[in-house]
């Protein structure tokens, strides 16, 4: 049977920054994933805290912390380190992101027109948080046949939005793209894959530069500029087209998140984790307080894997790490730890716009100061079990903007006590 000092359940963003934090301080780490995680919908920035009203993300932070129950009451000390170390790996993987705690948080247009709160950005997005220039106008310069950036449409709406401070003026335009007219699906993938050739790049950042009209523009385009070699295509986009050019990430799978994903895979491989993707957790093996042994579906037969340690980063209800039953309960998918819920019947007391949202929104698992999962006793119930990511219980990560914070601060604590105890294990063997 293979063993790993840890065992890390779930490739997001949780679950793939505590492979590498454990891997980069020596640790043996199997990774296993049933799928890509919630990388592959995001629009490729980083949310840390961003409450309602919140001007940077340190002061959403602060806020935050102070809540009852929040993850941040425990992990906010571990925020920035987590940040810096996840940027340096990043910029490493050459997929550099600006903005960091005390960044001013700014509005950026989605694909249909609506404005978002914004602090922390791939390089290629960046551009949009700039300060408008009093003559500057915004194109959304979209590309014909590809139907998830309509960018007239986008332009009326974003027109409609209180917009302090934002463009001179908007307006969206469409660049019929070389070799594309017999696409019946023509997909943000498909798209993105074209623009890591350089002769189709070419040709086609031609015919998009065709499409600009004449004065000062900061333009917006659909994020397809490249996957294996977006930094080239990104380059060349802006050159070519003469002006600041920033990239939307539109509907799944999200280009931005794949690039995050990919990056940090290929990082996790090379620090030599193992990594199974594609084959969910389906059994487990435990002895009193402590999993031994997990198991997945493989190829040919069950793999069971001997576990030191398990990091549980299998997601929330969104993300299907967790599980209601018809009884109302809900409980993770791995392992059956009970979920702090109301009554079914009051899931969705609340407004789901209102300050608070509704209280199925917070519904995770509950842990102590070790992140183990708890009972209701607030006793751990798994000794060497620690929950990360969304999983986590008592925060809105939408509203508050703060999912992919919780999940690199959660990374790096849990790594931090896993360590500790591999360490003091191997101390007195």
């Amino acid at each position: 049977m293979p063993a790993a000092d840890v065992v890390v359940i779930g490739a997001g963003l949780s679950g793939l920054s505590a492979a590498l934090d454990l891997a980069e301080r020596g640790a043996a780490v199997h990774l296993a994933a049933k799928g890509m995680a919630a990388t592959h919908w995001a629009h490729g920035g980083l949310d840390l805290a961003g409450p309602p009203g919140a001007p940077t993300t340190a002061d959403g932070l602060a806020v935050l912390r102070r809540e009852a129950g929040h993850p941040y009451r425990l992990l906010h000390a571990d925020v920035a380190p987590a940040l810096d170390a996840t940027k340096a790996r990043l910029a490493d993987a050459g997929l550099p992101y600006r903005g960091d705690l005390e960044t001013p948080l700014r509005p950026f247009p989605t694909p249909v027109g609506g404005l978002r709160l914004v602090g922390i950005l791939p390089e290629a997005q960046a551009a949009a948080m700039e300060p408008w220039s009093a003559d500057e106008g915004l194109l959304l310069l979209g590309i014909g046949r590809f139907r998830d950036f309509w960018p007239g449409y986008a332009a009326r709406n974003l027109a409609r939005q209180a917009w302090a401070d934002g463009p001179s003026r908007i307006a969206g335009v469409v660049a019929a793209l070389p070799d594309v007219g017999d696409a019946r699906n023509l997909s943000s993938l498909t798209l993105a894959r074209r623009f890591d050739d350089p002769d189709w790049r070419s040709r086609a950042l031609e015919a998009m530069a065709g499409a600009v009209p004449s004065g000062r523009w900061r333009i917006g385009l659909p994020a397809v500029l490249g996957l294996d070699h977006h930094a080239e295509a990104f380059d060349a986009a802006v050159e070519r087209l003469g002006h600041p050019v920033f990239e939307i990430s539109t509907l799944p799978p999200s280009i931005p998140g794949l690039r995050l994903f990919e990056a940090l895979r290929r990082r996790a491989v090379g620090l030599g984790v193992s990594v199974q993707l594609g084959f969910e957790v389906t059994g487990h093996e435990r002895r009193g307080d402590r999993v031994v042994a997990i198991e997945t579906r493989a190829a040919a037969r069950p793999l069971r894997i001997r576990a030191g340690e398990v990091i549980l980063a299998t997601g929330g209800i969104a993300g299907g790490g967790l599980r209601a039953g018809r009884d109302g309960s809900i409980s993770d998918v791995v392992f059956g730890l009970p979920a702090t819920a109301p009554a079914r019947d009051g899931w969705l007391e609340g407004d789901l716009y209102g300050a608070g949202g509704v209280a199925l929104e917070r519904v995770g698992i509950g842990v102590d100061d070790g992140l183990r999962p708890v009972g209701e006793d607030g006793v751990a119930s798994l000794a060497n079990v620690r929950v990360v990511g969304s999983a986590l219980a008592g925060m809105r990560y939408l509203a508050e903007r703060c999912g992919d914070g919780v999940a690199l601060a959660s990374a790096r604590y849990a790594a931090g006590l896993v360590a500790h105890d591999i360490g003091a294990r191997e101390a007195t063997a």
